[in-house]
């Protein structure tokens, strides 16, 4: 009999990347793909465990349209005060879970597209088995190019029992590094995916990372004047990268992180010159460019465009090349800094 595993859902990430739609709605609630992402991500789990199995953390902010999911029981949806990234929001989670301490969890972000899903739910039943061992296991995805919008994750060459010994953790690296990453042969795309025991991980959580005690001591009553004081450190850095107990397993599944505009644009069908369209826009001589219209009722007429990235808000446009895309965070900060 296969193990249901627990499953967390982190939901509680700002979005930056995808802004300006981000102004108005986070991108659990992207409506570019017909269905949520965060209802792609539930529906994918609910094939492995049931809807009580299945956990959701996020930001208070988003009460109201979180309690509104049906796929979900509203008693396994944990909020935080505010964001202060992956790293406090699994703790919190662990804090609820505690009683489940000897059963598997798995943690995934919602912005993910996952095909072949087969070999997806193969590579999770891996992880329970090596996980069952006291290991936490990540998902690691053969890199296919050299980019800087994924962290990668080197691993020993020889696999042992269907998974590796990892060596170290690069985030996010420079486009020249990441191909000599990918030349060396054992280096995989993080895809931020983990699988371990929730023992396993509040033992972590207890040697790693220097807010746990704060966290145990405040849970249940002063998590606001907490969540003021600890520092914004992602899951990765916090835990992954201290830990002596992590294990890689190889996801032969197709992964595409849609967290930033080139990933949706890559994942949306496009016309014979290559253009991805939302909205009522109209092309001419236009080639590998994006053009997204979040007012149904405006009209856009775009001539001679290549490589343009055309994102259209009530408050807010964003216009880009596709080599300046990686830089939006970056200079985000600037202009809401300038007048």
């Amino acid at each position: 009999m296969k193990i249901k595993p627990l499953v967390l859902i982190l939901c509680g990430g700002r979005s930056l990347r995808l802004w300006p739609i981000s102004e108005y709605k986070s991108k659990n609630f992207l409506d570019i793909f017909g269905i949520s992402p965060l209802e792609i991500t539930i529906k994918r789990f609910l094939k492995i465990t049931p809807k009580e199995n299945i956990f959701l953390v996020a930001n208070k902010k988003e009460k109201r349209f979180l309690q509104k999911i049906r796929l979900i029981k509203k008693q396994n949806i944990f909020f935080e005060p505010e964001s202060r990234n992956t790293a406090a929001a699994v703790l919190l989670s662990l804090q609820h879970l505690k009683k489940y301490s000897q059963k598997p969890l798995i943690i995934a972000p919602i912005d993910h597209l996952i095909q072949r899903e087969e070999e997806f739910y193969k590579s999770i039943y891996k992880s329970l088995e090596v996980a069952a061992n006291g290991w936490i296991c990540t998902f690691g995805i053969k890199p296919l190019e050299p980019t800087s919008d994924f962290g990668y994750i080197q691993v020993e060459k020889k696999m042992v029992r269907g998974s590796y010994t990892v060596k170290r953790f690069i985030e996010k690296p420079s486009i020249s590094k990441a191909a000599k990453l990918i030349r060396n042969g054992n280096c995989f795309y993080n895809s931020g995916i983990f699988c371990a025991c929730v023992g396993t991980l509040l033992g972590e959580y207890e040697n790693n990372y220097p807010y746990y005690s704060d966290f145990c001591r405040n849970f249940k009553g002063k998590t606001k004047a907490l969540y003021k004081k600890i520092k914004d450190i992602p899951f990765d850095k916090a835990i992954m990268e201290k830990s002596s107990r992590v294990k890689l397993i190889k996801g032969n599944f197709s992964w595409k992180d849609f967290g930033a505009w080139l990933s949706i644009y890559e994942v949306l069908p496009k016309d014979k010159s290559g253009n991805a369209i939302k909205g009522k826009a109209f092309v001419h001589k236009s080639k590998n460019s994006f053009i997204y219209l979040d007012d149904s009722t405006k009209k856009v007429l775009a001539m001679g465009l290549e490589d343009i990235f055309f994102i259209d808000t009530k408050n807010y446009t964003f216009l880009a090349g596709r080599s300046a895309l990686s830089d939006l965070k970056a200079t985000l900060k600037e202009f809401k800094n300038s007048k």
